[in-house]
């Protein structure tokens, strides 16, 4: 009997500060982006066959070569990121990656994956996110297409500044959380944002 597939744990990650490894070749560039969108600034990327849109996005910190076991110690990542090789390599690298305390990703092979990348809408400080635990990907980003064209548009990006700094401001005043709560909604009802009843 097969077992199901765990229910994943939806989570906001700072990772600014955070030590990172990616591991593989083609599919590295976009992630890598991404999270230098997210402020990622400690990122350690090993490619020995380095495409060149993956080299000119790595810049000085891809190392043209796969990572040893001491990287792993050294680097002590709390994420890593392996894609673009067999599942032996990839379990090998996951290995040490879990030996040195990282949570793994490896591309297209959800059974070594701790963990799932949702597909994401981002507005500014608004970020919407669509998983299906892994299950159903292209489900995934159909709904975020949808979310993105008809529901969340670039409007939603200055909408997020101004109700922030009137939360501030109200928070100020030591207005406590049930009214903060209601002044939120009513806030964002009286916009006509959503379909949100005014308290």
């Amino acid at each position: 009997m097969t077992s199901s597939p765990p229910a994943m744990f939806p989570l906001m990650l700072d990772v600014s500060a955070a030590p990172v490894m990616l591991i593989g070749g083609a599919s590295l560039p976009g992630r890598l982006q991404a999270l230098r969108d997210h402020g990622a600034t400690n990122l350690h990327i090993f490619g020995p066959e380095a495409s060149p849109e993956l080299a000119d996005t790595a810049g000085v910190s891809l190392q043209r070569r796969w990572p040893e076991a001491a990287d792993f110690t050294a680097v002590a990542p709390i994420l890593a990121f392996i894609s673009d090789m067999d599942d032996t390599q990839a379990a090998a690298f996951r290995a040490l990656a879990k030996e040195a305390g990282a949570l793994v990703h490896v591309h297209d092979r959800i059974p070594l994956c701790d963990f799932h990348l949702p597909a994401k809408v981002r507005r500014g400080r608004l970020q919407v996110t669509v998983s299906t635990d892994g299950q159903a990907a292209g489900l995934s980003r159909i709904i975020r297409q949808y979310l993105e064209a008809e529901v969340f548009g670039p409007e939603w990006g200055p909408r997020v500044e101004e109700l922030a700094a009137a939360r501030m401001a109200w928070k100020a005043q030591g207005i406590g959380m049930a009214e903060l709560a209601a002044k939120i909604e009513a806030f964002v009802a009286e916009r006509g944002w959503l379909s949100v009843k005014k308290p």
